[in-house]
């Protein structure tokens, strides 16, 4: 096991499904098919665990599979992931590029229905469009058949749901943000045509939302039901936070916005209070910008900052389940490197656990699935941008242990 450099990931009694199952037949990407072969060699051999939770490397790196990877229907690359949990599925969304980071064009999703294992063959596309005349001149007039990008999702538990909102780009150079938009879908796979919701985003309008995931608030409370998402306003320019009480329909952006912050996430700790978590462009040592609402995200307290965060200027994930909270980020101050995850149990007052999910840098985006997988009561899910440019799924133990 040692000289193999692997990892298990602890996912004891899990059946194995028949090797056909993983799609070793068919055609895919070559990190996908290196993944399903590490699979197969340790199954030979033995080892058993799911196919597809085993990768090489180092080796205290989570194991993971692959879930986009450059060419995947003949995308250029892809990168900015987000994740969220239906009733019966985790739907995997991101950036569709055809290039570099203002090259986005369509959202891209894929699903799967056993907790990760195996992912759906076809990726679909949940929003944008490819750079064409008529693309062109509808999101000029309409800000329709543009551009998206910056997923942030949700899955509304009232109305079963994914509620997805994105940013909307026109075709010119650079970010040229031109609106907000939002699309629903109750399986992950067929998708409703995308709304404009500029108008009622007022000042957040054209704002890229998160990216990662929107929240939610849970029962018991005056707000139960209400979508909140966060927005940054050019590269560190100011950050808003937006709200719903009708299920996406209408939108109001909450008065304060925070200055000098970027992309942002939002949880309802377990104290029921909601946390705004912020990246910034300070000292990578004063930790994660953060702010507090008592009130359901209509207002927030001042701007603190939580050292046990370190963070460089990037991108993090934040949930909340349970009795605990859940952070994902580069967990240091000199690189993307030694992606982490950590667990607070008291409202992320301190944050007592912590597990390594890869020690290589990368582009270090990552998304936190809300809620144990439905299969496994005692696992949570990572999708995160991978050190070999991939991006991935790995399971870990909710304990960090």
């Amino acid at each position: 096991m040692q000289e193999l450099g692997l990892t298990q990931m602890p996912l004891a009694k899990t059946p194995r499904p028949p090797l056909a199952l993983y799609g070793l037949s068919r055609r895919r990407g070559a990190a996908e098919r290196a993944d399903r072969m590490v699979s197969v060699i340790l199954l030979v051999l033995g080892f058993g665990g799911p196919p597809g939770f085993w990768d090489s490397g180092a080796p205290r790196d989570l194991a993971a599979v692959t879930v986009f990877h450059d060419g995947l229907a003949g995308v250029h690359n892809y990168r900015i992931p987000a994740i969220v949990q239906t009733a019966s599925a985790l739907v995997a969304l991101a950036e569709a590029r055809d290039g570099g980071d203002n090259s986005a064009s369509r959202i891209a999703v894929r699903v799967s229905h056993d907790d990760g294992l195996t992912w759906s063959p076809n990726v679909t596309f949940a929003a944008g469009s490819i750079d064409s005349p008529t693309a062109r001149a509808a999101c000029a007039a309409r800000r329709t058949s543009c551009r998206v990008g910056n997923p942030a999702a949700v899955f509304d538990e009232v109305r079963q749901r994914v509620v997805l909102l994105h940013v909307l780009r026109g075709f010119g150079a650079g970010e040229d943000a031109v609106g907000t938009g939002l699309v629903t879908s109750t399986d992950g796979v067929h998708w409703d045509a995308p709304v404009d919701v500029s108008e009622s985003f007022g000042a957040a309008a054209g704002a890229m939302p998160g990216p990662g995931t929107a929240l939610q608030l849970a029962a018991g409370g005056g707000a139960a039901g209400r979508l909140l998402v966060a927005s940054h306003h050019g590269a560190y320019t100011r950050d808003y936070v937006t709200l719903s009480d009708d299920g996406g329909a209408s939108w109001r952006t909450a008065a304060r916005p925070f200055a000098g912050m970027d992309e942002a996430a939002l949880t309802q700790l377990p104290n029921g209070s909601v946390l705004l978590n912020m990246r910034h462009k300070q000292s990578p040592s004063r930790g994660r910008a953060v702010a507090v609402s008592h009130d359901g995200g209509m207002t927030f307290g001042p701007l603190t900052y939580d050292p046990a965060l370190v963070s460089p200027v990037c991108q993090a994930s934040i949930v909340s389940f349970g009795n605990a909270t859940y952070f994902s980020n580069p967990a240091s101050t000199s690189g993307r490197d030694h992606l982490s995850i950590r667990k607070s149990t008291d409202s992320a007052a301190s944050w007592t656990s912590q597990l390594l999910v890869q020690a290589a840098a990368s582009a270090g985006y990552s998304c936190l699935v809300k809620g144990a997988l439905r299969g496994h009561a005692d696992s949570g899910g990572l999708l995160y941008e991978a050190a070999d440019g991939t991006i991935k799924f790995a399971r870990f133990p909710l304990s960090l242990g």
